[in-house]
């Protein structure tokens, strides 16, 4: 058996979710012995309780180690927060030494952290998990202090299909190239992530763009039942619509009215002109422990309907694993979807999506399955233009389900093809070259207390 670690992740978020439950299955082709993942989370104890050992016995969630050992400036005291990167600093040097004296570690480290300090020891494997975490919108100190506890224990990450960069501030070029330079192979969803690595890897040959992981799950007998049937499936009536609230959209607080303003008039649309029951939905919501739920942005759109509209639509608020969402976007004739992997999703089991970007990822993988055309912008997008795309888009849906499903079974090849890309290093076991640290190992401590992140978000997911 082998154990694989799995970092990084917010397993509260469906979509991460999704990418975990992707990793799991795609390393489980790469090998044929057995797996154990561990996998780090920021929210071990909500994440266990939605995905308990029960019903997923060869996953364990664990506290994301970076944020258990190390201290963050996160209130107005100023002496607590001055003293938090000497502290650090401290943690950082007590790492170098771990395992050499016990009364050092059980100084430093409490009990759950040794367990988990062990684990990554051991680990034949560690993997930072796919997604969108490795962007200058978000906080990147966590994650750079997680890379650093990896190259303490000489645990070169993988790093699974992302969308990152570009990397425009000096000190993310500086922490991060000799991480990117340690990792044996990094996966990217798309050509601009690969190109926003110039200057950043040595070696861009270990640099593969694939298709986003959560393509590994498509139901591909369904998929290739749909496109062979030759007659488009019978219509339910029903449509599905995943909104969400952005921070950085253009314009602020009028961006947003407006884009809610471009949803409102959708749903209406599709109740009014296609007698459609629509259902608001999405991947993060039902966990109150969790800093997003899409939720309150559908039910503040929903709240300005009119009542005749009103009374066909309805908001889903409640949790769904990866699984359960798949099998009820199957009962959707397409889905409206502002969340990428409410859009992969929904592609994996066979269900059109009028697709909304609020990053370039989204743009990238309309382009991938044939929809760039069609492809609304939150940045951009009014009322008239959501309703114009969604008549062409409706107009031609039997034609883009067949388009676009066909697709889907080329992403589904693509993200496969990773399986091949880590089988070498899962038949290794992970060199040992712990206590040589990392290029401006120190210097990314001291970077705590001169504020470079303070101002900024953690992980939005």
């Amino acid at each position: 058996m082998k154990t694989v670690i799995v970092e990084n992740t917010v397993c509260l978020n469906t979509g991460d979710a999704a990418i975990l439950l992707a990793i799991r299955h795609i390393l489980k082709t790469a090998y044929a012995g057995e797996l154990r993942f561990q996998v780090f989370d920021s929210q071990p104890e909500v994440a266990s309780r939605l995905y308990p050992r029960q019903a997923y016995p060869d996953i364990e969630i664990r506290k994301l180690l970076s944020e258990s050992i190390f201290k963050y400036p996160y209130d107005d005291n100023r002496l607590k927060n001055l003293a938090k990167p000497i502290y650090n600093r401290l943690a950082l040097s007590a790492l170098r030494h771990y395992g050499k004296s016990r009364a050092l570690d059980e100084t430093m480290f409490g009990a759950e952290d040794r367990r988990s300090l062990d684990m990554y020891r051991k680990a034949d494997l560690v993997v930072t998990t796919g997604g969108t975490y490795l962007v200058e919108n978000y906080n990147l100190e966590r994650r750079l202090n997680q890379f650093r506890i990896d190259a303490t224990f000489g645990k070169d990450p993988v790093f699974f299909t992302q969308s990152l960069g570009p990397f425009d501030k000096d000190y993310n070029r500086r922490e991060l190239k000799p991480v990117f330079d340690r990792s044996p192979l990094m996966l990217l969803r798309d050509e601009r992530s690969r190109g926003h690595l110039a200057g950043m890897v040595d070696a861009p040959g270990k640099c593969h763009v694939v298709a986003d992981s959560v393509f590994a799950l498509a139901d591909t007998a369904r998929i290739e039942a749909l496109l062979s049937a030759g007659t488009p499936p019978r219509p339910t009536g029903r449509v599905g619509i995943s909104v969400r609230h952005w921070n950085y959209v253009n314009d602020g607080a009028d961006g947003m009215h407006r884009y809610m303003d471009s949803i409102r008039g959708i749903a209406t649309t599709l109740v009014r002109d296609h007698g459609k029951q629509v259902t608001f939905v999405s991947t993060c919501q039902g966990v109150p422990e969790y800093a997003h739920d899409d939720s309150k942005t559908a039910r503040a759109i929903v709240a300005e309907l009119d009542a005749d509209v009103a009374a066909r639509v309805s908001v889903d608020a409640g949790f769904h694993t990866p699984e359960q969402l798949m099998e009820l976007v199957k009962g959707f004739d397409f889905v409206v979807a502002t969340r990428m992997h409410m859009m992969i999703m929904s592609l994996c089991v066979g269900t059109p999506v009028l697709p909304i970007a609020y990053e370039f990822k989204t743009r990238e993988l309309a382009k991938r399955v044939g929809l760039a055309d069609l492809l609304l912008d939150i940045d951009t997008v009014t009322p008239e233009e959501a309703n114009a795309k969604l008549a062409a888009f409706a107009g031609n849906l039997d034609r883009l389900r067949a388009t676009t499903i066909a697709a889907v079974l080329e992403e589904h090849v693509s993200a496969m093809s990773a399986a091949d890309l880590i089988r070498p290093l899962l038949a290794d076991t992970s060199t040992n070259v712990a206590g040589d640290g990392l290029p401006g190992f120190d210097k990314g401590a001291t970077g705590l207390g001169h504020g470079d992140h303070e101002a900024k978000r953690h992980r939005v997911a």
